[in-house]
């Protein structure tokens, strides 16, 4: 059975009659009915009565119906998935990402990406950020997504860096954290707080992101990280999409530290000279679109007496 023979013999099915189902795939009454008489000389087996004009489907032609849809589906997919490869668009794409930018921006994001490139397969790794380039070099994932540093070229000369934007990271604190209360806050200010800030894996082993001191808590996620400040466990460092919502509402506050605001680079990651995709592409000019706003608008930063003022 081929695929066409498939189709005619399904819409005949749908439409009742040869005429009908002719009208419907634009072709003659012959054609259909000489591809009908085709498919039952090749399977051996009489799908229609035939009286004059007419033709009947037979209760094996109801039988096979179903077979007939998912075969004609799952060429079609087949045909579909093979035209995807001569485009360009990857089968399937395993990334790895810190979550720097939002849940919310990346669920929405890959969504969308479903929608655009509904074969590709999708595989979503959350790392801190000082994994990713590892995950790429070890081709444990095709590409990464997140805050890293250039100096990192040197010891990964085979993974190409390509900056997308970047962030601002502030130091923040809930309102009523004693740092809050303080006009200036010194280095030795920080030291005598808990700071919160990144863990990672090195060398199998679960390390701290460098810390002021040993006065520290370390998690995975920024976002984690963000919800220890909120309630008042520490101060610490975070990039400004994961803390924007709070600082308008006031939920935390920026310290007025000498190194209160710094930059960092966002990149995409992937192996040097290997090629990428639409869908790598796409997902890549998304998160630049998203990171353009932040290198623009005004930070608002909340002093400890209430008062605001734009950088």
């Amino acid at each position: 059975m081929r695929p066409n023979q498939a189709e005619i013999l399904l819409t005949v099915l749908d439409e009742g009659s040869i005429a009908a189902a002719a009208r419907r795939l634009n072709r003659s009454r012959t054609t259909v009915s000489t591809a009908l008489s085709a498919l039952e000389d090749e399977l051996d087996a009489q799908l229609f009565e035939r009286t004059g004009k007419e033709l009947y489907p037979t209760p094996l032609a109801w039988a096979i119906q179903p077979d007939c849809l998912r075969y004609l589906q799952t060429y079609r997919q087949i045909a579909a998935r093979c035209e995807q490869e001569r485009q360009g668009v990857e089968v399937a794409l395993r990334l790895a990402r810190d979550d720097a930018l939002p849940e919310a921006f990346w669920r929405a994001t890959i969504r969308e990406l479903k929608k655009r490139f509904p074969l590709t397969g999708v595989a979503v790794y959350l790392a801190p950020p000082q994994e990713l380039a590892d995950l790429v070099e070890t081709q444990a994932v095709d590409l990464a997504f997140g805050l890293t540093s250039r100096y990192l070229e040197q010891d990964y000369e085979q993974l190409h860096f390509q900056e997308l934007g970047s962030l601002r990271q502030l130091i923040v604190s809930a309102p009523d954290h004693p740092l809050c209360r303080l006009p200036l806050v010194r280095h030795e200010d920080l030291e005598v707080h808990t700071q919160i800030t990144m863990a990672f894996m090195e060398e199998d082993e679960l390390v701290p992101e460098q810390a002021v001191s040993a006065n520290y808590l370390a998690m995975t996620q920024f976002e984690l990280m963000r919800d220890a400040i909120l309630e008042g466990t520490g101060w610490g460092r975070l990039p400004l999409p994961v803390i924007a919502q709070a600082l308008k509402e006031e939920r935390l506050r920026q310290l007025r530290a000498p190194d209160a605001v710094t930059w960092q680079a966002y990149y995409r990651l992937n192996i040097r000279g290997q090629g990428q995709g639409q869908v790598a592409n796409w997902l890549a000019s998304q998160v630049r679109s998203y990171l353009k706003p932040f290198a623009k608008e005004p930070l608002i930063n909340v002093t400890s007496a209430g008062q605001a003022r734009q950088n």
